[in-house]
């Protein structure tokens, strides 16, 4: 598993605990004077990705990442064989595959929001770059070709 320590991991839990994951964007809510909650948004609107397990009872957090660790720890969880992951956020729920068609998928999703992508006049080069989902992508990306050098 590379070392990668999982801080939503409960006693007992492994990668193979869970069937397939899920990436989304979160962010911090108040709830009443004092409680603080973490809620589904949109891309734009992140303070950090959660990664979620299924149980096949049900999504389990395995992961709040931060800084720039989503990718490290979606490697690290594309060792279990089995592993299948998927995007989700408010409006988008992505078909689950490989980590690398997680990326695949996220591009696409990218290009279908870019406004012009499809016309060269309107289309501006940073625009992919600028991107909500663009980080995340770059960041599974970097982690997938880490793992196959190493």
């Amino acid at each position: 598993m590379s070392g990668f320590s999982f801080n939503g991991f409960v006693a007992g839990d492994t990668p193979a605990t869970f069937t397939d994951y899920r990436v989304s964007p979160v962010k911090m809510i108040r709830e009443g004077t004092d409680a603080e909650a973490i809620e589904v948004c949109s891309p734009a609107g992140r303070a950090f990705w959660s990664i979620y397990g299924d149980t096949g009872a049900g999504w389990r957090l395995v992961h709040d990442a931060e800084a720039d660790d989503a990718g490290l720890a979606l490697a690290a969880l594309s060792k279990n064989a089995a592993a299948r992951f998927e995007y989700a956020d408010l409006e988008t729920v992505t078909v689950a595959g490989t980590l690398a068609d997680l990326a695949d998928r996220l591009a696409e999703r990218i290009h279908d929001e870019i406004p012009g992508y499809d016309n060269p006049e309107d289309f501006r080069c940073d625009d992919f770059d600028a991107h909500p989902l663009s980080e995340l992508r770059e960041q599974i990306l970097e982690a997938i070709e880490s793992e196959a050098a190493a």
